[in-house]
């Protein structure tokens, strides 16, 4: 473990340091990233890239792919399907091994299927809707969360709380897109099956303001828990219109949203207690974390989310997969990626088939919580820095 760390925090430092450390690369490897850089995921896919671009520097700082530099060409998806699938044919054209994309479930879903049926390795860049990778197919691998990992991670975050605080009913909103959908079904079937009152779940409309009567709905079961997932605009509407209409639960997660800081900025003492499920954060307790984070907070100049590591997990696998294959043929790439077992210091991967799944690294999710104005991880308890809170007691 020691070894392994020192290995962890020389990359880092290598990464920091190019100009003095770096090893001579020559030829390129050039691979393809489909990501959301304008449209309505821009602020997200901005994140996602600044974490890519960490990644670069420190693959090719300690040496690229076997002595040759990887280099991105990087496509606009413009936040948009059609847009996704026109880029994953323009790279497809180009040859390029594989391929990381993009943000949104959405969009992430169709070109799974495209890179499926055109047998091109594809690594899931954001998106977190189990049917991407369930059943999946040999050609995708996520390295990151699913709904139903997401889901549990919720749960159990209930259920470490219940018999002390009492929790017993639940309520449930979400946005109608297709994560917000996923990780809400997967949220209600799991706590009916744990034994929690569902006094209600509602979807709503993408692009929806006024939140009030589905919470004053809420509010007459006088629910313990209030389960919502949503994007950014929706998340800090709600927060703000809980207290409008007197809902006052023991336990509020606001899934996506209230992860990033500018939401406790945006929100401000109205964010406090607040959970959400990320599969990174700052203080997380794995091995090479501590250094990881100083490192791209440096070069970021701002603080980091789960996001900017996503991106940063993503590439390491594409860049790990391509140094065992030795090749830029795409079947060794796929079977190289199939036979991953890497450990970064954002979170270890490897890929396995259960479940109903495909190609889904079974990775834990972690809960922060917004406790003093800042993002804490309080959940599993063997990786929290902070005990949990819980308000209105």
């Amino acid at each position: 473990m020691k070894t392994q760390s020192r290995n962890i925090k020389a990359g880092l430092l290598i990464a920091l340091s190019a100009t003095a450390f770096s090893m001579p690369v020559a030829a390129q490897i050039k691979i393809g990233v489909i990501n959301s850089l304008s449209g309505n995921f821009a602020a997200f896919g901005e994140r996602y890239n600044a974490g890519l671009q960490f990644a670069l520097e420190e693959i090719n700082a300690n040496g690229g792919i076997n002595g040759e530099k990887l280099e991105i060409i990087s496509q606009d998806d413009r936040s948009d399907a059609q847009s996704a699938l026109s880029a994953l044919e323009s790279l497809n054209k180009q040859n390029v091994p594989l391929v990381i994309g993009s943000y949104a479930s959405g969009i992430t879903g169709p070109m799974s299927k495209v890179a499926t049926r055109q047998k091109i390795p594809l690594i899931v860049l954001g998106s977190a809707d189990n049917s991407i990778t369930k059943p999946g197919s040999p050609w995708v691998f996520r390295a990151k969360h699913n709904s139903s990992i997401v889901a549990k991670a919720y749960l159990d975050y209930f259920d470490n709380l219940r018999d002390k605080h009492g929790l017993k009913k639940i309520a449930i909103m979400h946005g109608n897109g297709a994560w917000p959908t996923s990780v809400s079904e997967e949220g209600e079937k799991l706590a009916k099956e744990r034994g929690y009152e569902v006094i209600g779940r509602q979807a709503y409309d993408q692009g929806t303001t006024d939140f009030r009567p589905i919470l004053n709905k809420f509010r007459s079961g006088n629910p313990d828990i209030l389960l919502t997932s949503s994007y950014a605009d929706d998340g800090i509407a709600i927060a703000r219109q809980l207290k409008e209409v007197g809902l006052a639960t023991k336990v509020v997660a606001i899934d996506t949203a209230s992860s990033m800081s500018s939401y406790i900025d945006q929100v401000g003492k109205q964010s406090e207690n607040i959970v959400s499920a990320v599969s990174w954060s700052p203080d997380v307790k794995y091995e090479g974390n501590p250094e990881f984070y100083k490192a791209i907070k440096e070069k970021i100049k701002g603080e980091p989310s789960f996001y900017e590591a996503e991106g940063y997990l993503a590439l390491k696998v594409a860049a790990d997969a391509l140094k065992r294959a030795k090749s830029t043929d795409r079947e060794a790439v796929r079977e190289a990626l199939a036979n991953t077992d890497l450990k970064t210091p954002v979170t270890n991967v490897v890929f396995k088939n259960y479940d109903g799944f495909q190609g889904q690294n079974p990775i834990k999710s972690v809960i922060v919580q917004i406790q003093d104005g800042k993002h804490v991880t309080v959940f599993p308890t063997e990786l929290a820095s902070k005990e949990a809170r819980v308000s209105n007691e």
